[in-house]
Order: C-alpha cells, then structure tokens, then sequence
C-alpha cells in the first residue's frame, strides 16, 4: 500500500513537474521576443536610412565620376550603429556616393 502511494506521488511530482518546465520555456520565449523588438526596429531603421541613402549617393558618384568633379563633397563622419535612421542615411549617402564616383571614373577613363 505503501508502496502505491509512492508511486502517485511521484507521478504527480513529474506532471508538475513538466507543466512547470514548459511554462518556463514559454515565459522566456515571450520575454526574449518582446525584448528583441526594439532592437531590430532599431537597426531596421538604420538599415533603410543605410540603403536609401547609399542609392542616392550612388547616383550622386556616378554623375561626378562622368563629369570629372571633384570627391571631396562629403566630409568623413561616423555614424555609430545606434544613431538610428539618420545616421544610417549619411552613412549610405557616403558609401554610396564613393563607389558610384569610382564606377562613373572608371567608365569615362579618368
């Protein structure tokens, strides 16, 4: 008799157990991604402000490189990787206005 009571104990001791390991995973997967949020919105702002602002200084590049002006348009500021959209455009604006010069020279042999 003893011996089945142990055995109940055991078998509910192991169902809860369970429940509490799964309520767990559950709880640190909902934090994680709630934590995680700000983050990428962050560095998807500074990733879109990084490409629009590498299109248009390409296209920048690419007309200076034809016409043989100057490269000294953008001074040579750092952005860090938290300043968010704007500091992704200049520094895409600034990439991008470089390698467009450097195509737009190398196509018109300058």
């Amino acid at each position: 008799m003893g011996k089945q009571i142990s055995e109940r104990i055991r078998k509910t001791l192991n169902i809860l157990l369970l429940v509490l390991f799964a309520t767990s995973l559950a709880s640190t997967s909902v934090s994680a991604s709630a934590s995680g949020k700000y983050i990428e919105n962050s560095n998807d702002s500074y990733t879109r402000g990084y490409c629009e602002g590498y299109l248009k200084g390409y296209n920048m590049g690419f007309t200076d490189g034809i016409t043989g002006r100057s490269s000294l348009m953008f001074p040579m500021i750092y952005y860090g990787p938290d300043s968010g959209y704007d500091g992704g455009y200049f520094n895409g604006l600034r990439d991008g206005y470089g390698a467009g010069l450097n195509i737009g020279k190398k196509l018109c042999g300058i």
